[in-house]
């Protein structure tokens, strides 16, 4: 006969939400990044302010060419900082090392920067934090700060990690999502365009900066993704772009990469941005910000003016990034007709 006196409290199995409606049904595996050494939380912002904290830094170095946002993470830090310029190959222009009570950030621009480059400059900083939002599968650096965004990468709305050997757990609150996930449902079903003023929104909210845990259903999703699918698409149009539109393409990208955010193309064309948008390419205008704050002759004005992020993720296929080729090569035959 059953025991009609079982208390779950008398037994190990946990106590859930059994019955009523169906929920999502999501693969369940691992996220990319967990372990001791990992700090979930909501954005690469919130990774970048937890760093600083944990390196007790009184100065900041940071590059010109960056997002604005970025200065939200300063300002609750009272923090002294400086900018950097850097040079065609993306090195900072930085002639010596800094010291125990400061902190240098440099950007892993588009996901193209070499192994070698930043064990370089590792070496020449305690307290280095390597930026690696615009690169998702760059290994992390051992003794430096590496900061990664999961939003730039995954359709997700929040979500960014701190890694570091040996750093010291931090207790977050999570954030909540589920309010601001509807322009990732309504892109499915009407489109991105349809979606973008959703989108906006959900990052309209971050400017209220707010450094906290990653939310549980941003988590949920990360453990879902097949991750060595996402690198294996990512590389092979990565690649294959290149391979079509490195004769236009003045920027010098020879050195193997791990799975870029974007394919970053630097075309004097003040106008292609448009025509590729009109032909629903989109490609967005990175930090235009940047053109107030540095001189007319730097290389970040030169890239604020003409880089374009051409989309190469995993939502596309070799006919797409053909049909993105061939809407360059014909705007640019026009313009030398």
């Amino acid at each position: 006969m059953a025991d009609l006196n079982y208390k779950a409290e008398d037994s190990v199995y946990k106590v859930k939400e059994i019955g009523g409606y169906m929920e999502l049904e999501l693969p369940r595996k691992e996220s990319y990044y967990y372990g001791a050494d990992v700090v979930e939380v909501n954005t690469g912002r919130a990774a970048i302010y937890h760093a600083i904290k944990a390196s007790k830094a009184k100065k900041l170095y940071l590059p010109h060419y960056l997002c604005t946002s970025m200065l939200q993470v300063i300002e609750p830090l009272n923090l002294e900082f400086e900018f950097y310029n850097i040079d065609e190959s993306f090195m900072p222009i930085f002639d010596r090392q800094t010291t125990e009570d400061e902190a240098f950030l440099y950007i892993n621009y588009f996901g193209t920067a070499s192994k070698n480059t930043i064990k370089k400059l590792k070496n020449y900083h305690k307290n280095f934090l390597m930026d690696n939002t615009q690169a998702f599968f760059a290994k992390p650096i051992k003794g430096a700060y590496n900061l990664y965004s999961a939003r730039k990468f995954f359709g997700v709305n929040d979500g960014g990690y701190l890694i570091k050997d040996g750093i010291q757990k931090i207790d977050l609150e999570s954030d909540i999502s589920y309010p601001h996930a509807i322009h990732l449902l309504k892109r499915i079903e009407e489109g991105a365009n349809a979606a973008y003023l959703d989108n906006m929104k959900n990052e309209d909210r971050f400017d209220d900066f707010n450094p906290i845990g990653m939310s549980k259903l941003s988590k949920r999703i990360l453990e879902s993704i097949d991750y060595e699918e996402v690198k294996l698409k990512r590389q092979r149009n990565f690649y294959y772009l290149h391979s079509k539109l490195k004769d236009l393409n003045k920027l010098n990208l020879e050195h193997s990469f791990e799975a870029p955010m974007v394919y970053p193309m630097l075309i004097e064309h003040e106008d292609l941005r448009a025509y590729l948008v009109s032909k629903k390419i989109y490609v967005p205008h990175w930090w235009k910000d940047v053109l107030s704050r540095v001189e007319s002759n730097t290389f970040e004005h030169y890239l604020s003016t003409y880089l374009l992020a051409l989309p190469i993720d995993q939502r596309y296929d070799l006919e797409d990034m053909d049909y993105i080729v061939g809407h360059i090569k014909a705007f640019d035959n026009s313009i030398l007709l």
